[in-house]
């Protein structure tokens, strides 16, 4: 009967060991399960917000490239510009030299036609 009760003793004793290991097996494996489940959750809002974070690089790429071409079209008119301007200050160069070689001939000109001189009246006169 020691023996038996002992017997007993040792088997709930294993018993309890066995649902012990069990238990504590079990609150490792749901503890796991648990966050296996929250590293999913948290993987899929990172893979969402990753997604829209390339989304949002997509759209700032094309509205840099929309600005880079606008800056090249206004570089490619500043040039236009300052070509048009180069070539407006060629010729007003050009028109002011002429105008200004225009302006001597007719002064060259108009000393060649003044009226003579009473010595050169005379002598027109007298030769007739």
């Amino acid at each position: 009967s020691d023996l038996e009760r002992e017997k007993q003793d040792f088997v709930r004793s294993v018993e309890d060991l066995g649902q012990h290991v069990l238990k504590s097996l079990d609150d490792g494996v749901g503890r796991t399960y648990e966050n296996q489940k929250r590293l999913e959750a948290e993987a899929k809002a990172l893979e969402i917000k990753a997604v829209a974070f390339a989304n949002e690089i997509s759209r700032w790429t094309e509205m840099y490239s929309s600005f880079n071409d606008a800056l090249k079209e206004l570089g490619d008119v500043k040039a236009w510009a300052q070509g048009i301007e180069a070539d407006l200050v060629s010729i007003n160069t050009s028109l002011s030299e002429v105008a200004s070689k225009g302006e001597k001939k007719e002064v060259k000109a108009s000393e060649g036609t003044s009226t003579p001189a009473k010595s050169d009246v005379k002598s027109k006169s007298s030769s007739k």
